[in-house]
């Protein structure tokens, strides 16, 4: 049975919205424009939907010279990418990136919804955050991403979860950022190199979830599914497994329908 990529998924903003385009760029961090910018804390700690889940209700469009944010279908809000703002140093898991702040008026519309002093930051232009030494790719970088540049879930492996769960979620619960259709469920766990098009893709290892997958990504509401259900069948020693993390190895274009071939 063939397998092919049936869906893209970028996030502008860590933690926010994804978009969902046909084609994309990779580009050195992964996905162009995806975990470009950041939300933070007046001293440089991020916020996630960790402990903000209304974060997965905010939308947030980029173009080469903007980013637009709204809530719900709100009024929109058009800031301009700067890239030689106001320098802060933000934070990013144990790493201490150099970023630059997007102004004030990012950081009124989200303190005002989130309720709490924050400020929208995009990483310095000078900047490269490299992997971590554990995914052995010393010549790879990420953007604010929490690890890896990309994510990867089957379509069977959530139809083998939903099977399992008394409602069904759909994918954007795991904000994952590439989703392949055909094949059989956890497929993705025994790959180790594919080539989705013409770019090739190393998978380095199964994605440990935490809470934010029982997050409503339309409606911001959290609960106990589904990493409850996945705890009754998918423990392993570092937690509860599901998708995979990939670091790719070429640049270029893919593309909604481009077939996935496992090369090892």
């Amino acid at each position: 049975m063939s397998v092919l990529l049936s869906q893209i998924a970028v996030y502008p903003v860590k933690s926010m919205a994804a978009t969902h385009p046909t084609a994309a760029d990779l580009v050195e961090t992964g996905l162009r424009h995806d975990r470009a910018w950041m939300v933070v804390e007046e001293d440089g700690t991020f916020l996630t939907q960790r402990q903000h889940p209304a974060m997965a209700r905010i939308a947030a469009l980029p173009s080469e010279t903007a980013l637009t944010l709204s809530v719900d279908g709100g009024p929109p809000l058009e800031i301009p990418i700067r890239e030689d703002g106001e320098p802060r140093e933000v934070r990013v898991w144990d790493d201490r990136v150099a970023a630059v702040d997007q102004g004030d008026q990012a950081a009124a519309f989200l303190s005002d919804y989130l309720g709490r002093a924050c400020r929208l930051v995009r990483m310095a232009p000078h900047v490269r955050r490299p992997l971590r030494a554990s995914y052995h790719a010393p010549d790879k970088t990420v953007g604010f991403a929490d690890s890896a540049p990309l994510l990867l879930i089957s379509e069977a492996s959530l139809a083998d979860l939903n099977g399992r769960l008394r409602e069904p979620v759909p994918m954007d619960r795991f904000r994952t950022n590439l989703v392949v259709a055909g094949g059989v469920p956890y497929q993705e766990d025994t790959w180790s190199r594919i080539r989705i098009g013409a770019a090739t893709f190393r998978i380095k290892s199964r994605c440990i979830r935490c809470q934010i997958i029982t997050v409503d990504q339309t409606t911001g509401r959290q609960d106990i599914e589904p990493l409850e259900t996945l705890e009754s069948y998918r423990v392993e020693p570092r937690g509860v497994p599901f998708g995979v993390k990939v670091v790719h190895e070429t640049l270029g274009t893919i593309r909604v329908g481009d077939e996935v071939e496992v090369l090892e």
